[in-house]
């Protein structure tokens, strides 16, 4: 008998996204499995991405592809994703991150053997400019040697707390999920996933799992952002941390340390992206009113705020020349209406 509903619902909401997802969307079709369903939302794009999409509809018709009639904001598009999600598990793949070759099968066997799980955590590795295989990312210090599946919610932190609140990095529960009351009153957060991620497994015996990988390639950019980092990562990625202790039942002091270590990151990295572009759109005052308190900004985030633009300038180019990077890799939701 063949079982109606698919295992898994790749959701991929896309804004613009003509730079980038007709790799993403080969790179997924090579490895077409008839156990996944595959979902575009496209926010109304006003670039190529309808006409690409459209191909790739005709060729594989088994695409389900939804256009905005207008732009509803990003929030809203992510959830319309999930709502229409038809498998037992839900992945949102943004238009510009890539399942890397051979993962699919990967993911789709661990969630067949454990039936039961709350949230996924697919082991991710960066890709600079455009993906060029696996050789070419970088990894994060945490590797696990083979697949989790537990309830202790420290061990899958201690492997997804370095890509926590990147939407493309987890699946959900499904009908988790659909449990969630009113998961609208999170928009405008900047971090709606992640409250999605934590409330679909805040019982205390939830299962949690985590692929070992390669799984899945995460688009980093150098562009400056049109977002405030502090506002983004020094005051609500904190907020979402906190739900994540309270209602989520994470551990408080994993994530004290993965604030300041994210935000001591991000932070330098920022600000040294503004000066070298001189566009100023973080607060350094409230950058600091939120890290104060952390000895370790002190002499990891701090000091990024007192290098000039010049030498910032100068750093940038020879970083983008080290990298091989394109001047013109843009993140495609740039210009995204806010929810």
């Amino acid at each position: 008998m063949i079982n109606e509903r698919p295992l898994l619902t790749i959701a991929i909401p896309t804004f613009n996204g003509s730079g980038t997802i007709k790799y993403m969307l080969d790179l997924l079709l090579f490895q077409y499995d008839p156990r996944i369903e595959i979902l575009i939302s496209d926010n109304c794009s006003t670039d190529d991405t309808p006409q690409i999409i459209a191909e790739y509809v005709k060729n594989h018709p088994f695409i389900i592809y939804i256009r905005n009639e207008r732009n509803i904001g990003a929030d809203a598009n992510f959830l319309q994703c999930m709502k229409m999600a038809n498998g037992k598990y839900t992945h949102l793949l943004s238009d510009d991150d890539v399942l890397i070759e051979n993962s699919l099968s990967k993911i789709l066997n661990f969630l067949e053997i454990h039936n039961d799980l709350s949230l996924v955590y697919l082991y991710t590795i960066g890709f600079r400019g455009y993906y060029n295989g696996v050789e070419n990312c970088s990894r994060p210090s945490e590797e696990p040697m083979r697949d989790i599946y537990t309830e202790d919610k420290k061990l899958f932190m201690k492997y997804a707390g370095y890509y926590w609140g990147f939407m493309s990095s987890f699946i959900i529960s499904t009908d988790n999920f659909m449990k969630i009351d009113n998961p609208e009153k999170y928009y405008g957060t900047y971090w709606l996933q992640s409250y999605i991620h934590i409330l679909c497994c805040s019982s205390s015996n939830a299962k949690l799992g985590v692929v070992k990988g390669p799984c899945l390639g995460a688009g980093i950019y150098v562009n400056v952002s049109n977002l405030d980092c502090a506002e983004v990562d020094g005051l609500n990625y904190r907020k979402m941390l906190n739900f994540a202790i309270s209602k989520g039942g994470f551990d408080r002091v994993q994530l004290d340390n993965l604030y300041i270590w994210r935000i001591c990151f991000l932070g330098s990295h920022t600000i040294i992206k503004e000066r070298a572009a001189g566009i100023k759109r973080t607060n350094i005052s409230n950058l600091i009113k939120y890290t104060y308190k952390f000895p370790k900004a002190w002499f990891k985030l701090y000091p990024a705020m007192l290098i000039p633009s010049f030498i910032c300038k100068i750093a940038m180019k020879r970083y983008r020349k080290f990298r091989k990077m394109p001047s013109n890799v843009e993140l495609n939701r740039v210009g995204d209406i806010k929810s």
